[in-house]
């Protein structure tokens, strides 16, 4: 404190700002919000002003060189962009990185003018004063709720924003960086962050990288990247449109589409969930959990814009954040207030009385032979497709097939979801992983294999695949078991089972991260969150023609695949060599 009270500052007020506790980097960036913390000791000097309130405001971390020129040029910049909607920010160093591999080879080449790109830069970085509230808004929200910032995907592979984030995660510890939870948030929300691009990879600010906890302090004294310490026309250079840079450095292609600003009332509407999938899945299944993780989501959104969330199945769960009602049958839509009623059914139903959102899972029955027609009991699913106001489909494929087959293809009424694991789901300490080998008696390593085994999901190959194995490696059953999740494997195979058959939500994340390989063959899936589970757990998968052929862009080459028994052999093999994904 009393270094902080004794540093010079010529340029005007200054204000001094203890924290109670140690609150690490991530806690300083987070609280950078201008006002004083009432939980917080200040020496204050002039009156405090918020983010939203200053025209111009960077932050600087510790180990920083700044340019003499950083201002006048960042007021330039926000003086020309200051309007676009898709700005979170503006840094003033050079950016290296290429997420998509985790080189430090980014370079564009736009005739050394700024670019927009999807990382913010922390060295030196002026937020937007519109988005940086909302941000740490949303921030303290997802915090408080157990939600922790994952990696985010470009073409089926994890983006790698720095070396010792990726290497932190990796060793199963628990890394905290604010350019995480800004990375996911402009994700989200469609924004960019502003860089310079200055010949010979100046920049305004740039860092000592002193040694400390995170850096070994290889520059030996060295800044980053030189600094620009002359005005010239490279400083002046301010494109009415920036290229935007995607995550492997390449050009965005396309017409600038901004998010804009939401404006929607819903004081006169009434959302309606009608809860029937929880009538129907008495234990959480793939659909039941989607609709548990997303409902609280839904309900303060419409919160947030005034209307009301009817959540009608009250007595079989209830759902932070909707008003819980008893309405199972369809007809008591019509009762429930409301000017204007949206309905979404989990699980097929329509109505006349509301304006119906068809929510779809997959074409299984369609694409895999089953009876369809008005006596099965997928008809009502078929025939309310023609009362729908607009569509919810849970997957890429399962879009393409809505088109395919019913010529439901105007994106204006189809919406396609973006999945992802819940917070959940992440590797389990070794601790936790013999904790439960213990428990159900798993005493070697083992396959796993979890939820229903419908002929579609095409499990005949796996375990004709690892009779194969075996044959070829008697040490297979020696060395390797079998772990079944759901209903109970009767057939004698060629490794031992053991049948478990449920676990609870916070024992799945310690199962899939314990096992040699995740199983998962199916032939069709509407999506699948089995795998995506399982690679956010860390497993390695071996996946089946499904995923493979429709929706190669979720895991491309993280993944092992199979067509049939000779295939499922080869990975095995592989999985047994150690060849880990």
């Amino acid at each position: 404190r009393e270094v902080a009270r004794g540093f010079a500052w010529p340029h005007g007020a200054a204000r001094v700002v203890r924290q109670p506790r140690n609150v690490g980097l991530v806690g300083q960036w987070l609280s950078c919000n201008g006002d004083s913390d009432p939980d917080t000791d200040s020496d204050a000097r002039e009156p405090a002003q918020s983010v939203g309130h200053k025209p111009e405001v960077v932050i600087f971390e510790d180990d920083m060189e700044v340019s003499p020129l950083f201002w006048v040029w960042l007021r330039s910049a926000w003086a020309h962009y200051r309007r676009r909607e898709d700005l979170s920010g503006i840094s003033l160093q050079h950016q290296h990185t290429e997420a998509a591999s985790g080189q430090s080879h980014l370079a564009i080449a736009n005739g050394h003018r700024p670019y927009l790109y999807k990382i913010p830069g922390s060295w030196g970085f002026s937020p937007h004063r519109r988005v940086w509230p909302k941000f740490l808004k949303w921030q303290a929200e997802k915090q408080a709720s157990g939600y922790e910032p994952d990696d985010l995907q470009f073409r089926g592979r994890d983006t790698i924003t720095t070396k010792w984030w990726k290497d932190m995660r990796g060793a199963g510890q628990d890394p905290r960086m604010w350019t995480q939870w800004m990375m996911r948030y402009m994700e989200d929300q469609g924004l960019f962050c502003l860089y310079p691009n200055l010949p010979g990879q100046r920049a305004f600010t740039a860092s000592w990288n002193e040694e400390g906890e995170h850096d070994p302090g290889n520059m030996k004294g060295r800044l980053s990247t030189p600094l620009q310490t002359a005005w010239d026309a490279s400083c002046e250079a301010l494109p009415a449109s920036p290229w935007r840079i995607d995550w492997d450095g390449s050009r965005i292609p396309g017409p600038e589409r901004p998010p804009r600003e939401r404006q929607c009332d819903l004081s006169q509407a009434n959302v309606i969930f009608d809860g029937w999938i929880y009538r129907m899945q008495q234990r959480p299944g793939g659909v039941s959990k989607m609709w548990t993780n997303i409902v609280p989501h839904m309900a303060k959104a419409v919160r947030d814009f005034g209307g009301r969330f009817t959540h009608a199945s009250a007595a079989s769960v209830r759902l932070p954040g909707a008003q819980d009602v008893t309405c199972p049958e369809l007809d008591c839509v019509s009762r429930l207030p409301g000017r204007d009623k949206v309905f979404f059914s989990s699980y097929y139903r329509g109505t006349p009385d509301a304006c119906f959102v068809h929510a779809v899972y997959d074409h299984i029955p369609e694409r895999t032979g089953m009876d369809v027609g008005p006596h099965s009991e997928y008809w009502p699913r078929i025939d309310n497709l023609k009362y729908a106001a607009g569509f919810l489909s849970i997957s890429k494929s399962t879009t393409d097939d809505l088109c395919q087959l019913y010529g439901m293809c105007d994106a204006r009424f189809v919406a396609t979801s973006d999945n992802r694991a819940a917070p959940i789901f992440r590797p389990a300490r070794a601790s936790s992983i013999a904790a439960l080998r213990r428990r159900y008696a798993i005493d070697r390593e083992y396959f796993l294999v979890i939820g229903q085994r419908y002929e579609y999901k095409n499990y005949d190959i796996f375990w004709d695949g690892l009779a194969l194995a075996t044959r070829a490696d008697p040490s297979f059953r020696d060395r390797f078991m079998v772990v079944v999740v759901g209903p109970p494997e009767h057939t004698r195979h060629a490794l031992p089972v053991v049948n478990i058959p449920h676990l609870e939500e916070e024992e799945l994340p310690v199962a899939y991260s314990g096992a040699s390989a995740f199983v998962y063959t199916s032939k069709y899936e509407g999506f699948g969150m089995p795998p995506i589970e399982a690679g956010a757990c860390g497993a390695t998968l071996l996946l089946g023609p499904f995923y493979r052929d429709r929706m190669p862009h979720v895991f491309g080459n993280l993944s092992l695949y199979a067509s049939d028994a000779s295939e499922v052999e080869a990975a095995l093999r592989r999985v047994a060599g150690g060849d880990v994904l």
